[in-house]
């Protein structure tokens, strides 16, 4: 088993090792908040279009498109806007939770996004469990959305796509996707741990 284990990594492509690399650290920066996680994303998500179309998980491929432009915005959000007022930078979004006025907006996203992205899949007929992909990329898109805005529930949607995307990955044995995503939730775990601490800490600093 372990020699067999040997030998399909040894057949794994760079562009693989380069998305695994490139996400971990990504995620790693972006829980200290440092704006340079973002470029780090934009490699990640980019090898990770090819990827995806190359296991023909369609949704996925289309989820890392939308990724690379989102991922350009966080990057120019965390970095300090412009304003257009003064000329001057504003101060990187401070960690969050989502507002609740935003929650039925996010849940109806989630359900129409799924059922939508799923349908479509069907109808191309070559994709590979269409609403399980179409879950998983609904919830990513969420993530994405929240963590551009520091909002602290972003953590909970990566792991139910993470989940998601690592069944699948194990299914296909596409082992350093595995290790990524696998990585991923625990990273995810840490981020909530830490950016709710990161809360807290502010909360008592503003009371005192």
């Amino acid at each position: 088993m372990i020699d067999s284990l040997f030998k399909q990594l040894a057949t794994i492509e760079l562009i693989d090792w380069v998305a695994m690399f490139a996400g971990i650290l990504g995620v790693l920066l972006s829980i200290k908040e440092r704006p340079s996680a973002w470029p780090l994303f934009i490699l990640c998500y980019s090898a990770y279009i090819y990827i995806s179309l190359r296991s023909r998980y369609y949704a996925f491929a289309g989820m890392n498109v939308g990724f690379v432009v989102i991922a350009i915005y966080g990057w120019y959000n965390w970095s300090g806007a412009i304003s257009q007022d003064t000329g001057k930078k504003k101060p990187s979004p401070e960690i969050s939770s989502l507002p609740p006025k935003l929650w039925l907006f996010v849940f109806l996203f989630l359900s129409i996004s799924t059922v939508a992205i799923g349908l479509m899949l069907l109808k191309v007929g070559a994709a590979r469990f269409p609403f399980w992909d179409a879950f998983a990329v609904s919830n990513a898109l969420i993530a994405q959305w929240m963590l551009s805005q520091k909002h602290i529930e972003n953590w909970i949607f990566w792991i139910l796509s993470d989940l998601v995307y690592i069944t699948l990955f194990l299914n296909d044995k596409l082992w350093p996707s595995v290790i990524l995503f696998g990585a991923f939730i625990i990273l995810a775990c840490k981020g909530w741990h830490d950016w709710q601490k990161s809360i807290k800490n502010d909360a008592s600093a503003s009371n005192s």
